[in-house]
C-alpha cells in the first residue's frame, strides 16, 4: 500500500518546480530533461497538486468594504475583481442589480 502522508517539504519543492515549468515556455519534456525529473513524478504530482487545490478558494468572494465620508454621486462605483478586472458602475445601481452583476462573472470565471 502507499505511504498516503503528506510530505510538506516534497510537495512544496514540487509546487515550485511545477510554477518554473509554466513559466518556462518548454514541453514537459525538455523541462524534466533539463531539471533532472523523471517526468512520470512529474505528471503524478501535478495531478496531486491540482486534487488538492480543487475548491480550494484561495481568494474570498467578498472583501468587506469601509466608505468613508459622504460619497460623491458622479463618481462610479468601482470595484476591483480578483482577476485584475475593474468594474465601474452607476452608485444609483441597486444593490441586487450589483450582486447579480458579481455572481455571473464569478460563475464566468471573471472574479
Amino acid at each position: 500500500m502507499a505511504n498516503k502522508q503528506r510530505d510538506p517539504v516534497k510537495e512544496a519543492a514540487w509546487r515550485k518546480a511545477l510554477h518554473q515549468f509554466a513559466a518556462s515556455g518548454l514541453s514537459v519534456r525538455e523541462f524534466c530533461r533539463r531539471e533532472q525529473l523523471a517526468e512520470s513524478a512529474f505528471y503524478a504530482w501535478r495531478r496531486t497538486i491540482s486534487d488538492r487545490d480543487k475548491g480550494v478558494d484561495t481568494q474570498p468572494a467578498f472583501v468587506p468594504a469601509v466608505i468613508n465620508g459622504a460619497a460623491d454621486r458622479d463618481e462610479p462605483l468601482v470595484l476591483m475583481l480578483g482577476s485584475g478586472l475593474e468594474l465601474q458602475l452607476p452608485q444609483s445601481l441597486p444593490t441586487e442589480r450589483v450582486a447579480q452583476l458579481v455572481q455571473a462573472l464569478q460563475s464566468r470565471g471573471g472574479s
